[in-house]
């Protein structure tokens, strides 16, 4: 089926108006299909029956009544058929005759292949239901499905009521299962704690439920620091072992009904559907605060690294300047008249050799100078990330850094050690390897946080 064929499956009547192409599409009809029409006497009963077999193309339903039929798609099947196209009461006075509409109905059906649903049909279809609400609860779009599936299938669409209450049958037995896997996996005792906790009151006169989910004000040291206070709590409670399967849709969907109601109403919620909210509320709660994280380190950092260039702006020396000086000191060699002519071109091999090694240092590397010298902000929030469990790839020398500092910062260490050697990048080797170890530590912890950053951006 096509997708633009979405809009007219379930429909119980023809639209009053058809394109073209629509018409072309739906009421344009094969060899037997024909053979079956020209088969009637009449032209009511021939255009009555195309009716039928082109309405069921394009909605999936049989036509029960004919109350207006686009007088463009009237001329079409006229000029099909070569039949002069009936005045459509004559239309509607035939189908009072209950058994010539029935006899159409079941024409266009065994004509196109339809057939009405079953009761193991119907089983399919609240299982294939069940996979979708993993992806979404939204019933409008739950009833496009079901349509489109019964129409994939030659099944004839039900009517709304009754796919409706299919949808609400599966939305029962999803929520069912779900619960019981919800309820397996965490196990009785954790829920009751994540449930009590939620309720609990916090010294900001918030509720815990409200504390978790509500969005940082900035990416301050001080946010960030309660978003790793909200993350430790999550740890703490033994989210992180539990709904990992889960996909992230169906976390997000009853978080959100779970953080839409005051915590207060959440003990009225029935079960299974309480169990669950509360469960996908702590799982979703622990990886939007911890993607909130991420995002406010990567920030933090970054406010950092302009402080500091604006810092290193000042001492910044220009190759102009450099390039004035030589030339003040070619002039006051050309003016010295105590050089014999013989010297003058050694001393100027010498004074370009010289002024070639007085290459200035590189913004980036003045920035990194300063991060090195004003160590403390650095120190700070690499000490707060310590405590999360960071994981990457086997050998990715960010992973080795975070797991030496941890240790250093363990034992007040001030001093890096010279084994193991962790390449953060060659511009760090030659701090990294001197003889000022204490140097070397401020140095491995700003190459330690900028390697993170650009870890965490990738």
């Amino acid at each position: 089926m096509n997708h633009w064929q979405a809009t007219f499956l379930g429909l119980k009547q023809l639209p009053r108006e058809l394109s073209g192409f629509e018409i072309e599409a739906f009421f344009t009809f094969t060899a037997s299909e024909r053979a079956l029409i020209e088969a009637r006497r009449g032209p009511s009963l021939k255009l009555g029956l195309a009716l039928q077999i082109g309405f069921l193309r394009m909605s999936g339903r049989v036509l029960d009544a004919v109350r207006i039929v686009p007088s463009a798609l009237w001329k079409h099947l006229g000029s099909q058929f070569g039949e002069q196209a009936p005045d459509l009461a004559s239309l509607r006075a035939m189908y009072r005759r209950r058994r010539t509409l029935f006899d159409h109905q079941e024409l266009a059906c065994e004509a196109l292949g339809f057939h009405p649903l079953i009761e193991a049909q119907r089983r399919a279809l609240v299982r294939a239901l069940r996979r979708e609400l993993r992806q979404t609860a939204d019933r409008q779009r739950l009833l496009a499905y079901a349509r489109q599936w019964l129409y994939d299938r030659k099944l004839l669409v039900m009517r709304e009521k009754d796919l409706r209450a299919i949808i609400s049958a599966a939305i029962r037995q999803f929520e069912a299962k779900l619960g019981r896997t919800i309820q397996a996996d965490a196990g009785t005792a954790v829920l009751e704690r994540w449930q009590d906790t939620l309720v609990q009151a916090r010294e900001s006169s918030l509720t815990t439920q409200s504390w978790l989910w509500a969005p940082p004000a900035k990416h301050s040291t001080r946010q960030i620091d309660e978003l790793l206070e909200r993350i430790e709590l999550s740890y703490q409670l033994g989210v992180q072992h539990h709904l990992w399967d889960q996909p992230d849709d169906l976390l997000r969907r009853y978080a959100r009904r779970l953080a839409s109601r005051p915590p207060s109403a959440g003990r009225l919620i029935v079960e299974p559907r309480r169990t669950i909210e509360v469960a996908c509320f702590m799982r979703f709660s622990l990886l939007t605060n911890t993607d909130r994280l991420l995002l406010m380190v990567r920030r933090r950092v970054a406010d950092l690294w302009r402080r500091a260039s604006k810092d290193a702006n000042r001492v910044l020396i220009h190759w102009a300047d450099l390039y004035r000086e030589l030339l003040a000191s070619v002039g006051a060699l050309a003016s010295d008249t105590t050089v014999a002519d013989s010297d003058v071109r050694e001393r100027l091999r010498s004074l370009v050799a010289e002024h070639q090694q007085r290459k200035p240092p590189t913004r980036a590397q003045l920035v990194r100078d300063h991060l090195t010298l004003e160590i403390r902000s650095v120190r700070s929030l690499l000490s707060a990330l310590m405590v999360l469990p960071w994981e990457a790839t086997p050998g990715h020398p960010v992973l080795a850094a975070i797991q030496l500092l941890r240790a250093l910062y363990g034992h007040d260490a001030r001093e890096l050690p010279t084994t193991p050697a962790i390449d953060l990048g060659r511009v760090w080797r030659a701090l990294l390897s001197g003889a000022d170890r204490e140097q070397a530590f401020r140095a491995f912890e700003v190459a330690t946080l900028l390697a993170l950053r650009r870890a965490l951006r990738n």
